[in-house]
């Protein structure tokens, strides 16, 4: 599988193994972080570009899709888990590359849980865009014999994998209900 140029936000944690993992079947993948040793530990371990970026930063956001855009000629897919702290960056990122690449085909993986709102989580991405196809990996948690329990990292990543490798607008880790079970 090759995907092209990828674009990674909030890679460098919980999703690290997914971006190790998208790194290994891009032409090349730039991850962005906030955090210096999440980004310098995925540059050692990956053949990754790393980028510190505060993804609030609306303007900083902006000029390094346009960057990564100018240096690579296409973006083919972008993977954000971006959090509720800054609403308006997947439009950014969106619109953004629309504005650069409106001829050419590119996927957007939108990541969305850990968060205390199942209405945030089950959110869907309404506005599409006709070079643009939009995946999103709803993340929950495990009812398991002793009680639930969140996802590891492990089963988020695979889960990001699998989103990626496969067909589904929507993917599901874990369970997103009955929600009151979760931990």
């Amino acid at each position: 599988m090759q995907l092209g140029n990828v674009l990674v936000f909030g890679g460098t944690g919980m999703l690290a193994e997914a971006t190790g993992w998208v790194a290994n079947h891009a032409t090349h993948t730039i991850a962005f972080g906030r955090d210096p040793h999440k980004l310098a530990r995925l540059a050692k371990n990956y053949r990754i570009e790393t980028k510190n970026l505060d993804y609030t930063d609306m303007d900083a956001l902006r000029e390094n899709v346009i960057n990564a855009y100018k240096e690579h000629k296409a973006i083919h897919m972008v993977v954000a888990w971006i959090h509720r702290t800054s609403p308006q960056a997947v439009f950014v990122i969106k619109d953004t590359l629309n504005q650069l690449q409106p001829h050419q085909q590119w996927t957007l993986l939108l990541i969305k849980g850990s968060s205390s709102r199942l209405s945030d989580i089950k959110e869907t991405q309404e506005e599409s865009l006709p070079n643009c196809t939009i995946k999103e990996v709803r993340l929950g948690f495990k009812i398991e014999a002793q009680g639930s329990r969140w996802l590891t990292h492990g089963e988020i990543s695979d889960g990001v994998i699998q989103a990626i490798r496969g067909n589904d607008k929507e993917t599901i880790v874990g369970t997103l209900e009955p929600w009151h079970k979760r931990p």
